[in-house]
């Protein structure tokens, strides 16, 4: 059966998160096109945001779909753009997709595919990458945290396999805890690996942090990660995921 595809991201008032979407989407598309429509001028791929749009969700769903029906196609799969398996991926995004789903009928089959972040073995190897061309005696993942019962299950898995510490931007352990008591351990040379998909406000704060903290450890060097940026490793992962069954 073919489909068409959205990738659904959380949204940002900050126009670089919704530009590297934009870019992701445009490597994706010829990707995509030339695989299932060879023969369709038509895209089959677009974005979403499930904030800081001027529609809801539900209603980005059901225009895409509508798309999607005039294309001749019968299915739209949706990705969510999301890294932890928290309260936007297991409630808020299936909530809107039965919205749409509701209002659609049988016009058009609306599945969701796994999250971005369940692929930990594929992430682990870009970060790894990203923390061999950095020396550090020892490295931080840092991700925004999830409040929800084992939300944060896979940082704690792709720390370990990274042989990092893990730390919260939202919830505990934070980022400064973690570095203090890294800091009473002796280690003089510490790397902070952003675990996010975009750069953006949190990004930016978290160079900022870093300052302080270098600041106040005068005697300890810190090192700040890009975070995963659109690259061919994050082009192949969503596009391996969108083939899927």
């Amino acid at each position: 059966m073919y489909s068409t595809y959205l990738l659904v991201s959380h949204g940002s008032h900050d126009p670089r998160p919704q530009q590297a979407l934009k870019q992701l989407a445009d490597r994706l598309k010829n990707r995509i096109n030339l695989r299932l429509l060879p023969s369709s001028p038509s895209p089959v791929l677009a974005t979403a945001t499930l904030e800081c749009s001027p529609v809801p969700l539900h209603e980005q769903i059901k225009q895409y779909a509508e798309y999607t029906r005039n294309l001749g196609l019968n299915q739209l799969e949706i990705l969510p753009l999301f890294l932890l398996p928290g309260v936007h991926v297991k409630e808020d995004i299936p909530q809107e997709v039965a919205i749409a789903q509701e209002a659609l009928g049988r016009a058009v089959s609306l599945k969701i595919k796994p999250y971005l972040g369940y692929q930990l073995s594929r992430l682990a190897t870009k970060l790894t990458y990203q923390m061999t061309s950095i020396p550090c005696e020892v490295w931080i993942l840092l991700s925004h945290g999830s409040r929800r019962p084992l939300g944060n299950q896979p940082v704690e898995e792709l720390a370990s396999q990274l042989g990092a510490i893990p730390a919260y931007w939202s919830i505990s352990p934070s980022l400064e805890s973690q570095i203090e008591a890294l800091v009473k351990t002796g280690y003089k040379n510490i790397g902070i690996l952003p675990y996010f998909i975009f750069a953006g406000g949190i990004t930016d704060a978290i160079a900022r942090l870093s300052e302080e903290l270098a600041e106040k450890y005068q005697s300890v060097t810190f090192r700040v990660a890009e975070p995963l940026g659109v690259n061919d490793t994050l082009v192949d992962l969503v596009v391996d995921i969108l083939m899927e069954n």
